[in-house]
């Protein structure tokens, strides 16, 4: 068994200090780092290890010689998604490099580096409890009822928690410090330097959510959505959880923050200034759409129509009111081709004809 932390040890868990001192003393630098071909390489390495995180799956070395590259991308990556300022891809990409740390974490021999990551992470393994309160700072964002404090077993301040169960609290553990920090606060120069990474990263993330939702369908919109716009456009003062609701909204389903303000932009008392204001700050902290309960809870559930009864998310109402829409327009085709295929086999013969 290995007693000591070596350099491929570091590609493994690439937030600990020895992987960041490896990186000082290869002399690499973020500022410039474009400037060289070398620099471009793990840059677009970089990009691809947040598009690979888009998509649910997981960055691993290619080889144990692609440790220094490996870290490299690692911190790149951090980099690019706080350029992005996009919260969705900053937690798709820390939830990535959680599973990847917890994979190599679950499985390490090396006891040595096992403590120093427990360290850096402030975790501890347990004995089968934790304390009350450490229970509720790790379980806080596991969904299942089964993790609330109510339905566990609780002793003298202890929490009684299966070795299976504690892995999850561990992987936790781990997004949460991993997401710590983000975005980071990136300097002017650099955000610039790097806009075509983050532009490229942007557009990634704009391709997946249309093939998530499909193309705009503003008649695919739920009621309450509408009857929002319609508002806004009449020149209606929105309240703040309604102009809150349909930005969102929009938002989700795929504009940009200038189609957005486009949407006020119908009001006869349109303030270009206040708009994008609050677009950008909705945007910005990439806020998802309430659900239909916190719509009625604030009185902007409206119109309900059947398909309303069926969901509870203006979302979940969307996916399904567009592909609603599709299966009706195949129907509609195919039924005018077999309108049009009988309609021919029907005509009468040309007299011309022998």
């Amino acid at each position: 068994m290995r007693t000591s932390v070596e350099k491929r040890d570091l590609a493994h868990y690439p937030f600990l200090p020895e992987a960041q001192g490896l990186l000082a003393s290869r002399g690499i630098k973020v500022a410039g780092l474009s400037d060289s071909k070398l620099g471009c390489s793990y840059l677009d390495r970089a990009a691809e290890r947040i598009i690979i995180a888009l998509d649910g799956k997981i960055v691993y070395p290619e080889s144990e010689d692609d440790v220094v590259s490996d870290i490299i991308t690692y911190v790149l990556a951090r980099v690019l998604v706080s350029c992005a300022k996009d919260k969705r891809t900053i937690e798709r990409l820390c939830k990535m490099e959680a599973a990847r740390v917890y994979a190599y974490f679950h499985i390490e021999e090396n006891e040595l580096l096992k403590k120093r990551v427990c360290e850096e992470l402030s975790l501890e393994t347990g004995d089968g409890f934790l304390p009350v309160i450490r229970y509720v700072e790790l379980a806080s964002r596991v969904r299942d009822a089964k993790w609330r404090l109510i339905n566990r077993e609780v002793e003298k301040g202890r929490v009684s928690v299966s070795s299976e169960e504690m892995d999850v609290l561990i992987a936790e553990r781990i997004r949460t410090i991993l997401s710590s920090g983000l975005p980071l606060d990136i300097p002017e120069s650099i955000a610039k330097e790097y806009l075509p990474w983050s532009d490229k990263i942007l557009a990634a993330v704009q391709e997946r959510t249309l093939v998530e939702f499909g193309a705009i369908d503003e008649s695919a919109y739920p009621p309450c959505i509408q009857a929002l716009i319609s508002a806004a456009s009449a020149g209606v003062n929105l309240t703040h959880s309604g102009r809150f609701s349909m930005t969102a909204f929009l938002h989700n389903v795929g504009m940009n923050g200038e189609q957005v303000a486009g949407i006020f932009a119908r009001s006869p008392d349109y303030n270009p200034d206040m708009t994008n204001y609050q677009v950008d700050h909705i945007l910005t902290n990439e806020y998802t759409t309430p659900s239909c309960a916190t719509m009625l809870t604030h009185g902007i559930c409206v119109n309900k129509d059947r398909l309303c009864e069926s969901v509870s998310h203006p979302l979940n109402y969307y996916r399904s009111k567009k592909k609603m829409m599709e299966k009706m327009r195949m129907r509609d085709e195919a039924m005018a081709k077999k309108t049009e295929g009988a309609a021919a086999g029907n005509a009468a013969p040309d007299p011309a004809e022998p």
